[in-house]
């Protein structure tokens, strides 16, 4: 009997051991000062944390180079929208690359275009349609820019085109050793399908668009130096005005990072190299210090993009040779 009273006496302390950890535990937490945890959260300084860019630099290969005379100068065509169209200035992004590389530098971008088109075939009431990506496509390849030209004179403002049109009729692509593609939100914005798995070279839908583009200059100009610039970070605006994190909102195709990923999917099957500003520039966590609204740059956004894009071109481009 004295045996079992001691196991009942040393089980009774255990349990009120537990008890005691127990009831301080609860203590400690109701006087820590919150009982929410997203106030914790809140108080986690995020820079703790790396954010993995999901750059993918691809060097050349040699053979892409024979046959075409090198002249010596860095000349660069950037192709896009309102990155490059929002400031022609001294503050432009063409001009902060121009700067920053030293290269001779031709902004062939048009506002508020994007990657694909919104009728295909394109429809003569619908002007816009000649200044996106498969109409640059085919006006270079051609060299011939008469569809644009009869279709700038039916544009709301002419003038916004036509710098972008003049710097498309005079570059030489031969003599093109890098191009920067930068389309912002503008497809996600609008609603332009991302991707067609069944036809990936669907011209209306934003991948689509894209892929035709760069198989294009691969096949007429494989000497050049493809860069794509993803997005940054934006946000949606609905019909009513109101904003929605393009993380996070879906319009119907899809949230803007899935976007981001079929646009670096896409580029990276075409041989072509991707720079993710998405995480790597511009992101949820310092847009308002760049950006003007839901989608637009400020100054300091766009030195931020040049600096970013005029690094991998001083300090990063390479070339490999195959074997064989």
């Amino acid at each position: 009997m004295k045996k079992n009273l001691i196991i009942h006496l040393v089980l009774i302390g255990a349990i009120l051991i537990i008890a005691g950890v127990a009831i301080f535990r609860l203590y400690r937490w109701n006087n820590s000062g919150t009982s929410d945890p997203e106030a914790d959260i809140e108080q986690i300084d995020p820079e703790e944390f790396d954010i993995e860019t999901l750059d993918m630099i691809i060097p050349m290969d040699a053979s892409r180079f024979e046959g075409h005379e090198d002249d010596g100068q860095l000349t660069i065509l950037c192709i896009g929208n309102n990155p490059f169209t929002d400031e022609r200035g001294e503050k432009g992004l063409a001009n902060l690359i121009a700067k920053k590389t030293g290269a001779t530098v031709y902004d062939a971008a048009f506002p508020y275009s994007g990657t694909a088109y919104h009728n295909v075939p394109i429809n003569p009431n619908f002007p816009w349609d000649h200044f996106n990506l498969p109409s640059i496509a085919e006006c270079l390849r051609a060299g011939v820019f008469t569809s644009m030209e009869s279709a700038i004179n039916y544009m709301e403002d002419p003038a916004l085109y036509r710098p972008g049109l003049d710097a498309l009729e005079a570059v030489d692509m031969e003599k093109v050793d890098v191009l920067i593609i930068m389309y912002d939100s503008t497809d996600y914005n609008s609603g332009t399908p991302c991707d067609n798995e069944d036809a990936p070279q669907d011209l209306a839908a934003f991948t689509g668009g894209l892929r035709y583009f760069l198989d294009t200059v691969n096949t007429a100009w494989p000497h050049v130096r493809t860069f794509v610039m993803t997005p940054t970070y934006a946000q949606y605006q609905d019909e009513n005005g109101e904003l929605h994190s393009g993380t996070v909102y879906d319009a119907g195709n899809g949230p803007l990072p899935y976007y981001v990923q079929k646009e670096i999917d896409a580029v990276v099957g075409s041989g072509v190299s991707i720079v993710d500003n998405y995480y790597g520039t511009i992101n949820e966590d310092n847009y308002e210090e760049y950006m003007t609204d839901h989608m637009h740059y400020n100054d300091a956004g766009r030195e931020l993009l040049a600096d970013r894009i005029s690094d991998i071109i001083n300090n990063k481009m390479s070339t490999v040779k195959s074997a064989g």
